[in-house]
């Protein structure tokens, strides 16, 4: 895994629910991860010796004690023997015997053991999907790639709310919680499936797959493009993607490598490619906004290039102030992604360095022991090159605090014959 992904590492704090990068290799990321516990004895808890508690926190660890034994908690589930037993079968596997009457601990117990049976015997889970998909949906609410309409049309089935709408409810039931994305994706994604709205073959599908599947799709969503050779995997997160409005590129494996001449072609070698490519962006590139400026005489064309810059930036606004040419390079993406890489800014860098050299202060290649303390106190000043007919500029943009270039040309007409 560390030769394909080094140490670029995100991961999802549970406590703090926040999905960050960091700079890990995959052996330091995981050598803390416990094992899994077979089994967790629930009474076992409470084992301990109270001789040295007073005598009212005494009285409230045995309170404690009963009111988890011996409060009995009723479902509401009913008797499941008088049902189809297309229905009863896989309810059985996953229902207690003794129903309705048992106690907060029983049932803790039961939903731990019932969590492992799903997990371990993939029979189980594919007969409960198969219940939910027969008797709930039976072949009415189904995705294909270009289609979400199954979000609206969820409302005229038996849950009466959009997909959206039911996936929230399930996890925000009384509207108090604060639910994370992390939460609502993995079990948007694992709805798809147990709804039998974009479901895996029953021949091939697992419990835990489809679980972690949901995690990866999730992450994916932080990234530019997600490759995979699973076809119920690119289903579903393209129609999720989709669904959600994330603009992460999804690619078959096929795909990808079809692509990747491409990518690597456009790369920018020295300053005439870096110049061709710019031409051909103004000639070419969609240019998704055109606005002059109220206050100060300033006009502003923004421009969707054809070419990510350096392999990051995908938008220029070409401006002319006072008679003033510039082209301003940033980025602007929409997924769930809300920070800038380490590695990113060493991407830019580096790449500007390679075409313009070691800049006027002396700067070269990205130094990381000197430049990630600065970029993490907000002190980073970048990289500055003067020549003849314009100076650039990488640096923090200092509204808003991301990595942006800046190509300022003598007047407004060098703009043009430089690029």
């Amino acid at each position: 895994m560390e030769s394909i992904v080094n140490d670029n590492y995100l991961s999802y704090h549970a406590l703090d629910k926040v999905t960050s990068c960091y700079l890990a290799k995959p052996l330091e990321a995981f050598a803390e991860v416990e094992e899994t516990t077979d089994h967790i004895d629930f009474t076992s808890l409470f084992d301990f010796d109270t001789s040295n508690l007073n005598s009212d926190d005494k009285a409230k660890y045995e309170q404690a004690i009963e009111l988890l034994t011996d409060t009995k908690l009723d479902f509401n589930f009913g008797d499941i023997s008088g049902l189809d037993k297309s229905i009863s079968e896989p309810l059985a596997k996953v229902l207690p015997n003794n129903l309705p009457l048992m106690s907060i601990m029983e049932w803790t117990e039961h939903f731990m053991g019932m969590f492992k049976t799903i997990q371990e015997d993939k029979a189980v889970y594919k007969g409960l999907r198969n219940v939910t998909d027969k008797h709930f949906n039976n072949g009415k609410f189904v995705v294909d790639y270009d289609e979400i309409d199954f979000n609206e049309d969820l409302k005229d089935s038996f849950f009466q709310k959009s997909f959206i709408d039911y996936v929230n409810d399930n996890l925000n039931p009384n509207g108090d919680k604060d639910v994370s994305k992390y939460d609502f994706y993995t079990n948007a994604y694992f709805t798809l499936d147990l709804l039998g709205i974009s479901k895996e073959s029953s021949k091939n599908v697992r419990f835990n797959n489809v679980l972690n599947d949901g995690i990866h799709s999730y992450y994916g969503a932080y990234c530019d493009c997600v490759v995979s050779d699973d076809n119920g995997f690119l289903k579903k997160t393209r129609v999720l993607y989709k669904l959600l409005g994330i603009n992460t590129k999804v690619y078959h494996v096929d795909e990808f490598i079809q692509s990747f001449d491409f990518i690597i072609n456009k790369e920018e070698i020295d300053s005439q490619t870096f110049s061709k490519l710019l031409i051909n962006d103004f000639k070419n590139g969609l240019v998704i906004d055109d606005y002059e400026s109220f206050k100060i005489e300033r006009h502003t064309s923004t421009i969707k290039p054809i070419h990510n810059y350096f392999g990051y930036f995908n938008h220029i606004d070409k401006i002319i102030e006072n008679n003033r040419g510039y082209l301003y390079f940033y980025r602007k993406i929409k997924n769930y992604s809300n920070f800038t890489f380490l590695r990113e800014y060493e991407l830019v860098v580096n790449s500007a360095v390679r075409i313009f050299g070691i800049d006027n202060n002396g700067n070269g290649t990205f130094n990381w022991d000197i430049e990630k303390p600065l970029i993490s106190s907000d002190e980073w000043h970048g990289r500055f090159w003067n020549f003849d007919d314009f100076t650039l500029k990488i640096e923090n943009n200092k509204g808003t605090r991301e990595l942006s270039m800046l190509m300022a040309f003598v007047d407004e007409s060098t703009t043009y014959n430089n690029t």
